[in-house]
């Protein structure tokens, strides 16, 4: 979910990228979405609070429910909520700075768990990962399935798939050895030999192309066709992926001593790479 490319990480480094750079960065791809979690709670609670009558999605249920009933029991509504309800007594605005303070400890604990994570504390991503599982929990109580509440629910279910995606990547990343296998440095890329074209690219079948990019002269293209991922070159299908359900996969093409790579890792993130270097990034929704 790509709010801007520095919010997710977008990395434009010359240098070729090595499994434990792959992996540190969809480590932190998954635990910087907490970072929404906390902004827009943050801005729901400030707007529920200024009765805005407006809702952002990408907010934890939990605090957000606390400020709710807050204002609501302590009257701070407009009439026409209470309407139906006779003689109705608020009580003491007192009810609703705890309810309040009650909230502000639930966001910042969210931003606790982003802040350790950063520093490798997997038990807070674990933690995250628990207090995720609550919130969806007791919104699911709260408001059950419904039409209007589908793409929140949709939002949680993403949140704690980031999150164990990010401790399963952790665990990855430590039985990696102290060093890493270094990349083929560029200079050292024309020794490559080049990729066997597969066929021509079928621009007249009926296609959904997911990441392009151009690079010196290099047209790349990522499509699904059929069941079929292609990975294109200047026309030219090099390497292919079949699979009626997706999983993830690395498809490469070694053309004229370049290496050109797409990834598609757990946390449906897609990267288009040349030598090395990205070229082009996105989250992929279906």
């Amino acid at each position: 979910m790509y709010i801007m490319s520095k919010l997710f990480g977008k990395n434009n480094q010359s240098n070729p990228m090595t499994k434990r750079d792959l992996y540190e960065r969809n480590y932190n791809n998954g635990i910087t979405n907490l970072l929404l979690v906390v902004a827009f709670s943050v801005i729901n609670i400030v707007l529920l609070v200024t009765n805005a009558d407006t809702y952002f999605l990408f907010s934890a249920f939990v605090p957000y429910c606390f400020v709710d009933l807050g204002m609501y029991y302590t009257g701070m509504y407009p009439e026409e909520y209470y309407y139906g309800i006779d003689s109705a007594e608020f009580l003491d605005k007192s009810f609703l700075a705890v309810t309040v303070v009650i909230a502000a400890v639930v966001v910042l604990l969210y931003l606790l768990c982003w802040f350790f994570a950063k520093k490798k504390k997997i038990g807070w991503v674990i933690f995250a990962v628990v207090m995720a599982c609550i919130d969806t929990v007791a919104m699911l109580i709260f408001w059950g399935i419904q039409l209007d509440t589908l793409v929140d629910i949709i939002f949680h279910a993403w949140i704690i798939f980031s999150l164990v995606n990010a401790v399963v990547t952790y665990n990855k990343l430590k039985k990696l050895p102290e060093e890493a296998v270094e990349a083929i440095p560029e200079e050292n890329a024309q020794i490559l030999q080049n990729s066997t074209v597969l066929r021509m690219a079928d621009t007249e079948e009926k296609s959904r192309t997911l990441l392009e990019a151009e690079e010196n002269g290099y047209h790349v293209v990522y499509r699904r066709i059929k069941r079929i991922n292609e990975l294109i070159v200047n026309g030219r299908v090099y390497d292919e992926y079949v699979a009626l359900i997706e999983k993830p996969h690395t498809l490469t093409a070694i053309v004229d001593g370049h290496r050109i790579e797409m990834q598609y890792d757990m946390a449906s993130r897609m990267y288009l790479l040349f030598d090395g270097r990205v070229l082009a990034e996105k989250f992929r929704i279906i």
